[in-house]
């Protein structure tokens, strides 16, 4: 049985980017992370969206899940690419049909085909589409299976927050309270309450959760939330982007380099950036 992952972690931290399958980028990224000072006391975070886009996503997944079991207290959350598969494969139980006309239609599932079963999927005659869903998850590992539909969806530490996209501001909840929701893989629009009217309330979906996604804009212009800065990805910026409330680090999108990490010693310690290119 896979372990669970730790909501709370220590510092030093390193946040790293979206990976969707870039093995031999993180493989780089590493060997530089290897040779700081705060390596041998790191803990890793992973910022979701590790499969589509590359065909190397079952390798990937495999190197994510050695590097957390060399660090012990190191995690990974989730991000939309990663909920796309799980929801729509069933990975997590049953198959959700939404998701698996949504993760037909809008990703790069493709190449997460070609990683695990070795060709691409058909969607004809109707219901192809479904049975080649399933034999996705038949052919993932196991312990693959079980990593990704048990991703947390975000993790903790004294001055950070890690997630893959950002806290809302269009929801009739504080910061705090969106972050316990979070904690609790808990998106229900009873609790969250989006505000009449905002653009969150127009993509308010049962199983899609903005903060994993479906509200890019919260990338860059997340709520606030007090005494911790938000650490994410989701959205591709052309270098690291920090301020008071955030800090984005998904230069590559899974497309081109660098990979970045981002280093951080303490709840008040400046961001350093590492890239895989450099």
């Amino acid at each position: 049985m896979q372990p669970q992952l730790p909501a709370h972690i220590g510092y030093p931290v390193v946040a790293i980017g979206d990976l969707h399958g870039r093995v031999e980028w993180l493989d780089k990224l590493v060997a530089k992370l290897r040779r700081r000072p705060e390596w041998p006391h790191t803990k890793l975070v992973f910022l979701g969206d590790l499969v589509d886009r590359h065909f190397e996503v079952r390798a990937l997944v495999s190197r994510v899940l050695e590097l957390i079991a060399e660090k012990p207290g190191s995690t990974c959350v989730a991000g939309n690419h990663d909920l796309a598969l799980v929801r729509a494969a069933g990975l997590d139980g049953t198959p959700s049909a939404e998701w698996a006309q949504r993760y037909g239609r809008n990703y790069d599932h493709q190449w997460t085909f070609r990683s695990y079963l070795g060709r691409t999927p058909d969607f004809l005659p109707p219901g192809k589409w479904e049975q080649e869903l399933q034999e996705l998850k038949a052919t993932m590992p196991a312990e693959h299976r079980a990593f990704l539909a048990g991703l947390p969806w975000v993790a903790e530490a004294e001055g950070h927050v890690f997630l893959h996209n950002g806290l809302s501001p269009e929801l009739d909840c504080p910061a705090a309270v969106q972050l316990e929701c979070l904690h609790r893989r808990l998106w229900d629009r009873a609790v969250v309450s989006p505000r009449f009217g905002t653009e969150t309330d127009r993509l308010f979906h049962p199983e899609y959760p903005v903060w994993l996604g479906a509200d890019k804009r919260l990338s860059a212009n997340p709520l606030p939330l007090p005494g911790k800065v938000q650490v994410s990805g989701h959205v591709q910026v052309p270098a690291p982007d920090a301020n008071r409330v955030r800090i984005r680090i998904d230069t590559s999108g899974g497309v081109t380099e660098p990979l970045t990490a981002c280093v951080l010693t303490g709840p008040n310690a400046e961001p350093v950036f590492v890239f895989s290119n450099e």
